[in-house]
């Protein structure tokens, strides 16, 4: 299984949105700017993460995107659901299968799927967000006169 860019970019999108918000939301060309991603894409990427509700935007001269809810409350989970759709390692578990009453593999790829499915809704943005901080905590701050 290989998640999609729309998955890693979603993840690092809010994870940006958590490190950057403060008093003001978070402009498209800031996350651009941190994460190396088209604004175009971000937009993009936004929208299912709008509809799932764990990102606000908000328009106008100081307009930005802010998170919806708190970083303790999204997983790693909610925003792979969000911009990928379930976690299904293979087709037939969400399409169905007409050979599923048969298949003796599939409770294999069915428990598979539900194991990421847990491991990826232990992991919130908070915790992504302060291993983020102790990383970057130790490097020396650049000044650029």
């Amino acid at each position: 299984m290989k998640l999609s860019t729309k998955g890693r970019y979603a993840t690092r999108i809010l994870l940006c949105i958590s490190r950057l918000e403060g008093d003001l939301p978070v402009p498209k060309k800031r996350i651009s700017e941190q994460e190396g991603i088209s604004t175009d894409y971000i937009e993009q990427i936004i929208v299912p993460l709008k509809n799932a509700g764990l990102v606000n935007s908000v328009r106008g001269l100081r307009g930005g995107f802010r998170l919806a809810k708190d970083m303790a409350d999204i997983t790693v989970y909610d925003v792979l659901a969000a911009s990928e759709g379930d976690i299904n390692l293979v087709g037939c578990l969400a399409e169905g299968c007409s050979n599923s009453d048969k298949c003796v593999v599939q409770r294999v790829w069915q428990g598979a799927s539900d194991e990421l499915r847990i491991y990826f809704s232990k992991i919130t943005l908070k915790e992504l967000h302060d291993d983020y901080v102790r990383r970057t905590a130790d490097q020396p701050i650049m000044f650029n006169i």
